[in-house]
């Protein structure tokens, strides 16, 4: 088997994006449009991903360098633009001694799915072609470039909109940008191209029309689902992207993982996302990270799940916000929680409506239920923390944060504040409205409050006193 390489088109400016962002890098779902351009690609097992970069390609380079794609990879400057083929032989040095394959596709189609590549590249190698285009059936052709067959139905050449004729714009099918490309078969015919065309650009779509006038073979794989393909180029256009995107994944996990989704259309959940089977998903979900939910679990409505996190099975997650954290099997969580990051919850754990924590560290059967904020804590297992418990983590004026322990079994009674460093022992108990400072022994009640004083007649004398001075 011949090795695959790809070529990703990203040197295009975005104009019509109303943005100082580069277009690659808007998000779909909460992965940037090349991202999701560079996963599809690098499904296929790739030897190495070359990206073209023209417009903010310090921007778009850099984004790559922190958040590389999963083979080897290179970016390539491509100044002035200059058109497609122009983009691809900015490429030609570093294919030097390469004999393979070459995927190349625009940079801009976040919906483009790993399962149509593998299918066009299993395509292009069944026919032997020299080059493969995928095409596509869309209603209103305009400013695409038209697939131009012969009599026997072969193409023969892609003609761009702005060059094609009154006959070639009432065609359909249209080209996608993306192609599988035989090297260094097709080097001469990348050569050989010419920018004697309305726009003075060197299109890699001539490579059609070279193959096929060359008595190679030029094939075309045609896509059934047009909006799979749609490059973005407005907000608009995003959008569109981001609800196809949205649909396909919830079909995939209705019809794959056996998860129901009660609304799709006001349920957004990213490809990345994995859940389990018997999983309720309710409307107002949104869920984009590389998240993972097991079976039996129950989110929404109106929850958000970002980052890196993992949920268990039978976990019920209501109204609440999770972002990086672990969760453990049937743990309860809202509504109106905030589980910022950081945090690991252990099994059959709750926490409660109005709540947050922060890089806490939760044991199995532990409670904290109304009100509080525990950050930068460990609390073990059968733990039990008040309403309004509160752990004092952040010193103003050494600006460091200190750490809450909570061993096996104490618990905290309501309105406590824990200044930490602290520790409270195994069964310990902190009664309500305590400022605890000092470490709690186990089994021992600490209590840190003013005495009560109860003045009697208090109420009686203090109406008497008003009324003698009205």
């Amino acid at each position: 088997m011949r090795p695959v390489r790809a070529i990703v088109l990203a040197a295009g400016q975005g104009k019509r994006m109303k943005s100082n962002k580069p277009k690659v890098l808007h998000e779909v779902l909460g992965r940037a449009i090349l991202s999701r351009v560079m996963d599809a690609v690098g499904a296929l097992g790739l030897e190495h991903l070359h990206l073209v970069v023209g417009h903010s390609a310090d921007i778009v380079s850099d984004f790559v360098r922190s958040n590389p794609p999963a083979c080897p990879f290179s970016t390539h400057l491509q100044s002035p633009q200059l058109g497609t083929g122009h983009a691809v032989m900015q490429v030609m040095p570093a294919l030097e001694g390469f004999e393979g394959t070459l995927i190349v596709t625009v940079g801009d189609a976040p919906v483009l799915q790993a399962n149509t590549l593998a299918e066009l590249l299993a395509t292009h190698r069944e026919k032997k072609a020299v080059i493969t285009a995928l095409s596509t059936v869309v209603p209103d052709p305009k400013n695409y470039g038209r697939m131009v067959r012969d009599q026997d139905g072969k193409v023969r050449g892609i003609v761009e909109d702005k060059d094609a004729s009154p006959g070639e714009k009432l065609i359909n099918e249209v080209n996608t940008g993306i192609y599988c490309i035989e090297w260094p078969a097709a080097a001469a015919g990348l050569n050989s191209l010419s920018c004697d065309n309305k726009q003075k650009e060197y299109y890699l779509t001539d490579l059609v029309a070279w193959a096929y006038h060359g008595k190679h073979i030029a094939e075309t794989m045609i896509l059934t689902d047009f909006r799979e393909v749609c490059g973005i180029n407005s907000r608009v256009e995003l959008a569109e992207a981001t609800v196809h995107l949205r649909d396909i994944t919830a079909s995939k996990l209705a019809l794959e993982s056996g998860v129901t989704i009660v609304d799709p259309s006001a349920t957004w959940i990213a490809p990345e996302v994995s859940i389990g089977e018997e999983t309720l998903v309710l409307p107002g979900c949104y869920l984009v990270g590389d998240i993972e939910i097991g079976s039996n679990c129950q989110i929404g409505p109106f929850t958000v799940i970002k980052g890196v996190v993992k949920i268990g099975n039978n976990t019920t997650i209501n109204n609440s916000q999770v972002n990086n954290s672990v969760i453990g099997d049937g743990v309860k969580i809202g509504p109106f929680a905030h589980v910022r990051e950081g945090n690991v919850i252990g099994d059959s754990s709750k926490v409660g409506n109005f709540v947050e924590l922060k890089k806490a560290e939760i044991g199995h059967h532990t409670n904290v239920s109304h009100l509080s904020y525990v950050g930068d804590a460990l609390l073990g297992n059968h733990v039990n923390i008040g309403a309004g418990t509160i752990t004092a983590n952040y010193d103003h004026l050494t600006k460091k944060k200190a750490r809450t322990i909570i061993n096996d079994g104490a618990s905290t009674g309501s309105n406590s504040v824990l200044v930490a460093p602290l520790e409270l022992g195994v069964e310990a108990v902190v009664g309500a409205g305590s400022v605890i400072t000092k470490a709690v022994p186990d089994g021992a009640l600490a209590v840190a409050r003013a005495k009560q004083a109860n003045v009697e007649g208090w109420s009686a004398k203090r109406k008497a006193g008003a009324l003698a001075k009205s």
